[in-house]
């Protein structure tokens, strides 16, 4: 079982990490990444690529999955197998809008959103989303 940098997180089988569905949180999905990744011997880039697509969509969990419901939580799978590396997030907050995996192109000038998919893709080999019966998941791939 992977030791947890907060006491609020759950205990959860090797690969996988369970935390409150809040900013501070994010942190600690991010560490346990990194952590799995140097286990796995794979590269720097890789790596930073792969935290950067992970806090983007967990932040978005967090600010948009969220709102306006009770406290939630946020779950992330980790799989790595020939240096590919998988990481599943999986939350029960209200889903993604249908078309928001599909628009990978950046905003224009100044806006201050509107970059999420286009970061998530554009550090990720592979983008997969489902929502089913109130569970939300999103696979995320790079490597290999």
């Amino acid at each position: 079982m992977p030791s947890s940098p907060d006491a609020r997180h759950e205990p959860t089988p090797p690969g996988e990490l369970v935390v409150p569905a809040d900013l501070a949180s994010v942190r600690a999905l991010a560490e346990h990444l990194r952590q799995a990744c140097s286990r796995a011997g794979i590269d720097d880039m890789a790596l930073f690529e792969l935290e950067l697509a992970l806090v983007e969509a967990a932040n978005n969990i967090v600010e948009h999955g969220y709102v306006g419901q009770d406290a939630g939580s946020i779950t992330l799978a980790i799989a790595i197998e020939s240096g590919r590396v998988h990481l599943t997030l999986t939350d029960t907050g209200s889903p993604v809008p249908p078309a928001f995996f599909a628009n990978t192109a950046l905003p224009e000038g100044h806006a201050t959103s509107g970059r999420g998919a286009a970061i998530i893709h554009g550090c990720t080999d592979e983008v997969a989303y489902e929502s089913r019966d109130g569970v939300n998941r999103l696979v995320l791939t790079k490597g290999g």
